[in-house]
């Protein structure tokens, strides 16, 4: 494994914050560390200027809209006490005129109308007034109002006024059938009792005109509504702001107790006060979007401001982290070339600091580990040597006995010729396999060996098992440990076919896969019981050849160590068995490891 293959490894593992923190660059060490200094004053700076000017604005806008309310309040108080005063005053003027018996009709109709007309000059904030009498005779300051005088004679103003016994009061400004296109009022009524006599005279109400109670205050960042008794918005409806008409938002005004409110994306500063005298309430709210224009202004100035020192600090700190650590990301390559096997690198630091006294360090280092490397290499070369000519010659007399066997056996079932012949048979597999002084042979020449060795064993089990090699010409010259197939064939034989009742095969194939010489021994004798089979492969993982194999497997665990010995340790020998259905052993070898290159 490469130490690139560490590191994306150590980096695929989930990581804590802190770890994290801890792995980072050197660079983005230093660069966060200055920038976390730098910037948090110029962040804190902002923030509480930000905090404190709209604070500023907060306040100003609250003794705005109170001052506004209040002066509001005191006007439209101003204006309902002058219409109450005004309607008393026309019920003393009026009986005085009903209780002239030597008044003529005449007389009296122009005397009210006048009295109207005067009253409007009097007392401000009154648009008109409408009087009918007992008999049904209309008088009205406006003109326009005669046209629907029978509307006003049979509405439900006049049939409320009966039962409030002479007393100056608000009409509901919800059916109100005297406000115009151009123009809506707010009404309040009375039903007019002789001050002598106690009889009622008629019906007085005093109109007035909802823009001097409320439109001279509006302005494009405030709104006023005034509410009566029964949470009425009575503000004037002509206004084509949405605002106006959004009946669940004047519900909410009324009710509601929030001194800052959302509505259509603006932040809006609510206030309320209440004309105690006829139990109305005036609402105002303020658009702390509009009204702190200035604001936005500053929160510009001051984010264009940070933003371009924030730029400036970055591209300082890069420039400044890259001097400190362009000198260390070169020590990190260059170790890091080192550290895959690249032992000719040198690092050539002109310097005489920190970063120039470990480029020198780092060099005497390598030169020291490439003479180690060499010198280990060669021990391990002829350590290797050793010990595969150690094992090589264990094979050697192993199959030597094993023949021998087969020979005495022979001879004591009195089969005197067929032992000659098997020992025939000895002495030219002997002359082949043991003839030149080389121990890596290529695979033809491993079949020949293989084959000889079946002849013999056929002889004595002629009638056990039957054999087969299926190797492509194509893999002929690769190399291969000599007798690596001899010991896997024996194995088949000895624990695998000999316990058959039936007859058995053998079958030795070949194949190359994934950049891989692949060789197969595969019998169908009686395989091998699972928990010896674990066993087994266990053992050959581990690449070692147990004690008792000197007596039992002792060919298959050296096949595995020679060919690991040779090729390496991600080669050799895999192992796999079904009890009752037989055996098969895959050797695996590098591709293109033929003999001669």
């Amino acid at each position: 494994m490469t130490l690139k293959d560490m590191e994306r490894q150590h980096s695929d593992r989930k990581l804590s914050g802190k770890d994290k923190a801890r792995n980072m660059s050197i660079k983005y060490k230093i660069a966060s560390m200055t920038v976390v200094v730098a910037l948090i004053p110029i962040v804190l700076l902002t923030v509480l200027m930000l905090i404190f000017y709209n604070r500023a604005i907060m306040q100003r806008a609250e003794k705005q809209i109170e001052e506004n309310i209040r002066i509001m309040s005191d006007r439209i108080s101003s204006v309902l006490k002058n219409g109450e005063l005004c309607s008393n005053n026309l019920t003393i003027e009026f009986s005085n005129f009903y209780n002239d018996r030597v008044m003529k009709q005449v007389t009296r109709d122009a005397r009210i109308t006048s009295q109207l007309s005067q009253s409007l000059l009097i007392y401000n904030g009154i648009s008109s007034i409408v009087f009918m009498d007992a008999d049904g005779r209309f008088y009205s300051s406006d003109p326009a109002l005669e046209s629907i005088k029978e509307e006003i004679k049979s509405s439900e103003y006049v049939a409320s006024l009966n039962n409030m016994g002479g007393k100056t009061v608000m009409m509901d400004p919800t059916i109100n059938i005297m406000n115009r296109e151009d123009k809506e009022i707010v009404t309040m009524g009375k039903h007019v009792i002789n001050i002598v006599t106690g009889s009622p005279i008629g019906y007085l109400f005093i109109n007035m005109d909802k823009d001097y109670l409320i439109e001279s205050s509006q302005s494009e960042i405030s709104y006023y509504f005034l509410y009566d008794t029964n949470g009425n918005c009575i503000s004037e409806r002509l206004r084509t702001e949405p605002i106006y008409s959004d009946n669940d938002f004047l519900r909410g005004l009324f009710t509601g107790t929030a001194e800052v409110l959302k509505y259509d994306g603006e932040t809006y500063l609510m206030a309320k006060d209440e004309i105690e005298e006829f139990k109305w309430t005036i609402v105002g709210i303020t658009n702390l979007n509009r009204f702190n224009v200035t604001g936005r202004d500053l929160r510009f100035i001051l984010l264009t401001t940070g933003s371009i020192s924030a730029v400036l600090l970055l591209l300082s700190v890069i420039f400044s982290t890259n001097i400190i650590t362009r000198p260390l990301k070169i020590l990190h390559d260059g170790a890091e070339q080192i550290a895959e096997g690249d032992m000719s690198y040198r690092f050539r630091f002109k310097t005489r600091d920190e970063i120039g006294r470990l480029g020198r360090i780092f060099n005497y280092m390598t030169q020291r580990n490439l003479e180690l490397i060499k010198q280990v290499d060669e021990e391990a070369k002829k350590k290797r040597e050793y010990e595969l000519s150690l094992i090589q010659e264990q094979v050697k007399p192993h199959f030597l006995y094993n023949t021998l066997d087969i020979i005495i056996m022979l001879i004591e079932m009195n089969r005197s010729k067929e032992a000659a012949r098997v020992t025939q048979k000895l002495a030219n597999y002997y002359k082949n396999s043991l003839s030149g002084s080389e121990e890596i042979v290529s695979i033809e020449r491993e079949i020949q060996i293989t084959r000889d060795y079946l002849n013999l064993q056929t002889m004595r089990y002629g009638d056990k098992f039957k054999y087969s090699f299926d190797i492509p010409a194509s893999l002929y010259a690769t190399s291969i440990p000599k007798m690596t197939l001899q010991p896997l064939i024996e194995n088949a034989i000895y624990h695998g076919l000999k316990y058959k009742e039936d007859w058995g095969s053998i079958e030795i194939s070949g194949e190359r896969k994934d950049g891989l010489i692949l060789l197969f021994v595969r019998d169908d004798g009686v395989g091998i019981d699972s928990d010896k089979l674990l066993s087994m492969q266990e053992k050959l993982k581990k690449n070692e050849i147990p004690e008792d194999a000197e007596r039992k497997h002792f060919g298959v665990y050296s096949v595995d160590h020679r060919l690991r010995l040779y090729f390496g340790d991600e080669y050799g020998l895999n192992v796999d068995s079904i009890r009752g259905v037989g055996t098969t052993f895959t050797i695996s070898i590098p591709d293109g490891n033929e003999r001669g290159k």
